[in-house]
């Protein structure tokens, strides 16, 4: 049963998503876990109007660069530092055209900020369910209400004398439910097992390395097992696959524990492994389906876990 109850919440984890401007899905991605524009101060400080208290060149290299900033004893870098309690701001491997996205992010939220409340904005839309997410809800809700009939069956039982066991009938009956039982796991196994997108036979058309850290992935064409290498290894931005191909994502993470979960174009799990610091974990799939598949992290690995995710393109 707690299998079947941890199955279920994976199933469930999938998600509308919004199409956010490219510097806020860059803020949400890397800046959010420490910072805010007009929230209040979290582990670093409130960046509302910080586009105009910061020299436009000083604040991208320091968005881009912050480590080295910091050993070159750069004055504002470390009055930062001191005010952060030294906890210092990693280089999050940001480039040129993501720091720029963030600073236009960074102003448009000063600015909408300061000119005070907007028009409230329409719900958000609810959330999509794919058709085995569906499928694993109604068979959790059918299972829950089997348990709690047992439950509650044994418990009338209770109150009953105790009657005489044929032991010989009970153990016939085990060996009938034995049976059945593992004739319809094997059935539903051949039935489904052609459907598997995990291709371990194939040899891949394309190796993709993954690198996972707080609270993002990051995709390239070489091996990274450092900061100093995420900082200058070329990114694969956008990754598109043709469909039909065969791909091996060697996954690995440079801080704390993720999950690589891969949801396929129907909003369904697709594939999963673990993002792991000094591991490289291979997910050798196939990509039969044209369309956007989105990755997020299965993992709880901080306060922004919730941001943490990607997506890919299969055409």
């Amino acid at each position: 049963m707690r299998a079947l109850i941890i199955l279920a919440v994976l199933l469930t984890a999938g998600t509308a998503y919004a199409e956010p401007t490219a510097g806020e899905t860059s803020f949400q991605q890397k800046c959010v876990a420490c910072h805010t524009v007009g929230g209040g101060r979290r582990v670093g400080p409130d960046l509302k109007g910080v586009t105009e208290r910061r020299d436009p060149a000083w604040l991208e290299r320091w968005i881009r660069e912050p480590d080295r900033m910091l050993a070159e004893k750069d004055p504002v870098a470390t009055q930062l530092l001191k005010e952060s309690n030294q906890v210092p701001m990693p280089n999050l491997a940001v480039t040129e055209a993501e720091a720029k996205d963030l600073i236009a992010y960074m102003k448009a939220k000063s600015d909408a900020a300061a000119a005070g409340p907007a028009t409230p904005a329409a719900p958000p839309p609810s959330p999509h369910l794919g058709e085995v997410q569906t499928v694993a809800v109604v068979l959790f809700v059918l299972l829950s209400l089997v348990v709690a009939g047992v439950f509650a069956a044994v418990a009338r039982s209770t109150r009953l004398a105790v009657p005489t066991i044929d032991t010989k009938r009970a153990y016939a009956v085990r060996r009938v439910f034995f049976f059945v039982a593992g004739t319809v796991m094997l059935v539903l196994l051949l039935a489904t097992l052609r459907r598997t997108p995990y291709a371990a036979a194939r040899a891949p058309d394309r190796v993709v390395y993954v690198v996972a850290k707080q609270f993002a992935f990051f995709y390239s064409a070489e091996p990274i097992t450092s900061d100093a290498e995420l900082a200058r290894a070329p990114k694969l931005d956008p990754l598109t696959f043709a469909a039909g191909s065969v791909v091996e994502f060697r996954v690995t993470s440079l801080d704390v524990n993720h999950a690589f979960g891969l949801y396929g174009p129907d909003g369904a799990v697709f594939a999963q492994t673990q993002a792991m610091p000094g591991y490289v974990n291979r997910l050798r799939v196939s990509l039969p389906k044209a369309g956007e598949y989105h990755v997020l992290c299965f993992e709880y690995c901080g306060t922004g876990h919730h941001l943490m995710q990607s997506s890919f393109t299969v055409r």
